[in-house]
């Protein structure tokens, strides 16, 4: 924030499902030991499927993981495809889009 002073707040795509997320509201500050800071939440209220709602409706790309039943992405160690997107017995996956349960958007995490 050094390099950039005149920013004021930034946008952030947390949802209050996230975790560590449901105290936070639309706007809040940062916490401490982070350069003060306005978070702006827009989407904290959204449901899992009001997310890709959107997504999809306006075509905005995201990462191709998805596509492969990825749900929540952390990293090669603790992320593998959601076990209720699979299809059949295989290693196939339906995309994440196709969750209906929001409840389970972070099976796939270890």
């Amino acid at each position: 924030m050094k390099e950039h002073p005149d920013i004021k707040a930034i946008l952030m795509g947390t949802r209050r499902t996230d975790p560590y997320s449901s105290h936070l509201t639309e706007f809040a500050p940062t916490d401490p030991g982070w350069p003060q800071i306005l978070r702006v939440n827009p989407i904290i209220t959204w449901s899992y499927s009001q997310v890709w709602d959107f997504l999809r409706s306006l075509q905005v790309p995201y990462c191709p993981l998805y596509d492969q039943g990825y749900t929540s992405i952390g990293n090669v160690l603790n992320t593998k495809p959601n076990p209720a997107l699979s299809v059949g017995e295989g290693d196939k996956f339906r995309p994440a889009y196709e969750l209906v349960d929001g409840e389970k958007e972070r099976s796939g995490r270890m």
